[in-house]
């Protein structure tokens, strides 16, 4: 038989039968469509991921005091307290290019007798050239401020009714020793990002210098809540924290601290953001089974219809071979154009997800190949058994049947 014959053939099959076809084709088409929005919802967490940490430092790597001590470790040690001899050891690894220690602290921002809850980061300004570079207006702090701060695009022009300028006079009180100091803006940042996974944007954010905080906060014995290292190499980052994390051991042998790798985290959650996309491909391949189960059905009844048409081609010369063959391209061209129906209501489907729902859903080729591959192979696959039913069947009890 010829495979033009056979297309023909499948064809009229078609036409003849509208309905039962429609019906056949509707498991295929909902199961490649749900694959398709699956993937397409997860890819879009994947891609809003990668553009929301996008202008992140990821070759700065973060020391924090204290960390995870897992149960049975013996003795519990102590949290590390970081300061200026830490900030010296990591200036002397090989690797590193620059690292700035900070202390972050909450305040109550008072502006014109309106009151409001910030958060306040102390910072050597000399070491935050990536800050500095951000400045819309006034200047950027310096290393002798004492009674300057620097304000972030949201606090100085969203926070309350009057926009802060420099030259703007704050009061910041500590709510543990209330106790309150005057404070002078001495520069506005621009609206940025996020600069970074731990630090968070600094839109939200108050600048002073250390010797200002330790005067806020009135303690003696001063410490950093976190030192931000950046690596001269994003690819050596796994050397240079080992190397960085025998320096600290000399002085915190025995206490615990963390070295944060947020370009390693960044990779992790990625790689869990895609194993949820295929987790969610493979939710809607479970509909796309059930649609390979209708075709079998629908297959299997067709060979029953058509017992005596088959015994008639056998009759005529018609092998095994050929039957089969028909049967399969019958549920090939179904499965192909099911799954082109089913890509391209998924993609639609897709699109209004997150034009109504607000939800990252980005439609890739991989996607609609993947779907439309699926589709494919479980019809053909589904067609198998009832086609090889048909070939097995004896022409003359064939020609016999009513």
């Amino acid at each position: 038989m010829k495979f033009y014959d056979a297309l023909e053939f499948v064809f009229l099959s078609f036409s003849g039968e509208k309905f039962k076809t429609v019906m056949s084709s509707l498991g295929i088409i909902i199961g490649v469509a749900a694959i398709v929005v699956m993937l397409s919802v997860g890819e879009g967490l994947v891609t809003g991921v990668s553009s929301a940490f996008g202008d992140m430092d990821l070759n700065m790597v973060q020391v924090i005091p204290g960390g995870f001590e897992p149960a049975g470790a013996g003795r519990p040690m102590k949290n590390a307290v970081l300061d200026d001899k830490d900030v010296s050891l990591l200036e002397g690894v090989i690797g590193v290019e620059s690292v700035s220690p900070r202390r972050s602290t909450g305040a109550l921002m008072e502006f014109r007798s309106d009151e409001r809850s910030v958060g306040v980061i102390a910072i050597t300004p000399s070491k935050e050239s990536k800050i500095a570079d951000t400045i819309e207006a006034g200047r950027f702090l310096s290393d002798s401020d004492r009674s300057g701060m620097v304000l972030g695009y949201d606090i100085a022009n969203k926070m309350f009714d009057m926009k802060i300028n420099p030259g703007s006079h704050i009061i910041l009180t500590n709510s543990l020793t209330n106790t309150s100091i005057d404070y002078k803006v001495v520069g506005v940042l621009e609206d940025v990002e996020q600069m970074s996974l731990l630090g968070g944007s600094s839109n939200s954010q108050i600048y002073i210098t250390h010797p200002s905080m330790k005067n806020f906060l009135d303690i003696q014995e001063y410490s950093f809540s976190s030192i931000n290292v950046w690596v001269e190499d994003q690819d050596t980052i796994p050397e240079t924290i080992e190397r960085m994390d025998k320096s600290l051991q000399r002085t915190h042998r025995n206490e615990k601290y963390t070295i944060f790798d947020q370009s390693g985290f960044l990779e992790n959650l990625t790689d869990l953001l895609n194993q949820i996309k295929y987790g969610l491909g493979g939710i809607g391949a479970v509909a796309l089974v059930v649609g390979g189960i209708g075709i079998i059905n629908v297959m299997m009844l067709t060979v029953t219809e058509r017992i005596k048409e088959i015994g008639v081609m056998k009759a005529v010369g018609a092998n095994k071979g050929d039957i089969r063959t028909l049967f399969l391209i019958e549920s090939g061209i179904l499965g192909l154009v099911s799954g082109l129906i089913g890509v391209s209501l998924g993609g639609g489907l897709a699109y209004l997800i997150s034009v109504l729902g607000n939800f990252p859903s980005t439609v890739t080729l991989t996607s609609m190949l993947i779907g439309l591959t699926f589709g494919l192979v479980t019809s053909v696959v589904a067609g198998v058994y009832p086609a090889s039913r048909a070939a097995r069947l004896d022409p003359v009890e064939a020609l016999r049947a009513e």
